[in-house]
């Protein structure tokens, strides 16, 4: 037997005794376990009764004939449920400790078991029993596993009627997941999101399957505007619309107070938009949103959105859009502490370090003129533009502009040759803020 021939052996030998490679699944978006629609392709379900009889399928949504859902009919056994054959990566609950999944029940008052377990050792498991509600609709229960080891437990079975003889009852589920078990309570400072701390599930998107890329990475450039250790990384393709979400529902947002938002960015470039987005949770078409511009590039900013004129206990979840209706692609985002602020309860430091980036900017040239000058502004967001000429007394003298401006630069002409020399000041006025600046006459 020659050299080639025994390494040849050798090889088939060892990867005929090389372990199997197990594929974990992670948490998806929105913190889900499983659907039967979307994600039906990549789990596998098993489900037999004491008698070693089927009890569990996927079916149309009686409902929804275009959704699928789980459907488990229960027998004379008191202790049978349906399995998640999949392995994940060992579950964690000290920020999402609940387990939870949409049910629609025979009947209220009847006992659901949700089972975590560990694969290498099924017997190494435990069990959280909620009762149901509400019979013939469907409803969300919630699983409290507060408490609970991190990085034991990575396989997941659900229980009906547990310790019941139940005989013929249907049982449809949906949405099984990990969340907060509610809805996301913001803490006093406002802050939703820091990426370190305070880490909810987020969901990103562009017009490509596989273009823009969303993660959690070391801050690379720590600085005083953001010492922070991790942020968020967002990598822009070719698409103008793309972004990301916070995909766990909040609570009504209320803006009478916390009337501005700010958000910590280092964008590739200055002037580009970014847009902050509140939305329905149930419908992303019901929403309001807010543009600014980066005003400086390659280092961290934090940029302001004014959302006082929003309606407030309405929208309940936020999206970000970096680069907003751009088509440039290959760029790296970087972003940050995302939180909600009182405007009129802040230090003047906190106040210095945030830059005000949807505020006019406004200048006339030539200044001293004799008799026109022409003023140039610059509106950041579309919106309903005045611009006025007055006296050092308040006298109005003119109105040069008074109507609806679309996001960019502006000019007016005003001609003073019916003045005498002196200073004189014009006004410019937007939705969100106000320009005044000094002008020399000199006849």
């Amino acid at each position: 037997m020659n050299f080639i021939t025994k390494m040849f052996l050798l090889l088939v030998v060892l990867a005929s005794v090389a372990p199997a490679q197990i594929d974990l699944l992670e948490i998806g978006s929105f913190g889900t376990i499983a659907s039967f629609s979307e994600l039906a392709d990549e789990r596998t379900w098993s489900s037999v009764d004491c008698n070693g009889a089927q009890v569990f399928e996927i079916i149309a949504d009686p409902d929804d004939a275009a959704n699928m859902v789980g459907s488990f009919k229960s027998t004379a056994c008191t202790d049978e449920g349906f399995t998640l054959e999949q392995t994940f990566v060992p579950f964690d609950f000290s920020l999402h400790n609940f387990m939870s999944l949409d049910v629609y029940a025979p009947a209220a008052n009847r006992k659901i078991v949700f089972k975590i377990f560990n694969s290498a050792n099924p017997d190494q498991a435990k069990m959280v029993e909620v009762m149901t509600e509400i019979a013939a609709e469907w409803d969300t229960l919630n699983f409290d596993f507060s408490g609970t080891e991190a990085g034991v437990y990575d396989r997941i079975s659900i229980h009906p009627a547990f310790g019941e003889a139940t005989e013929g009852e249907e049982w449809i589920f949906d949405n099984i997941r990990k969340d907060r078990g509610g809805l996301i309570t913001y803490r006093n400072d406002g802050m939703l999101v820091d990426f370190d701390t305070i880490l909810p599930y987020t969901h990103f998107w562009d017009c490509n399957s596989g273009g823009g890329e969303y993660l959690i990475v070391d801050n690379p450039l720590k600085d005083d505007v953001n010492p922070s250790e991790k942020c968020a990384l967002f990598y822009v393709s070719d698409c103008g619309w793309e972004g990301f979400a916070i995909a766990e529902k909040f609570e009504p947002l209320d803006f009478t107070i916390t009337s501005e938002a700010w958000v910590k960015v280092l964008a590739p470039a200055a002037d580009l938009q970014f847009m902050f987005k509140v939305e329905l949770w149930e419908n992303s078409g019901i929403m309001v949103e807010t543009v600014v511009n980066t005003t400086v590039g390659n280092a961290w900013e934090e940029l302001i959105f004014d959302l006082s004129g929003i309606e407030s206990l309405k929208y309940t979840k936020i999206a970000l859009f970096p680069d907003f209706q751009s088509a440039s692609q290959n760029e790296d985002w970087y972003i940050d502490d995302i939180k909600l602020v009182d405007p009129y309860n802040l230090s003047v430091e906190d106040r210095d370090k945030a830059i005000k980036v949807f505020a006019l900017s406004a200048k006339n040239y030539p200044n001293p003129y004799n008799p026109t000058t022409m003023i140039a502004y610059k509106v950041p967001l579309a919106s309903h533009v005045k611009v006025t000429v007055f006296d050092m007394t308040g006298r109005e003298l003119a109105t040069l502009a008074d109507q609806e401006h679309a996001a960019g630069e502006h000019t007016v002409q005003f001609d003073g040759a019916n003045l005498s020399s002196g200073v004189y000041f014009y006004k410019v006025e937007t939705s969100y803020d106000v320009v005044v600046n000094k002008m020399l006459l000199m006849q």
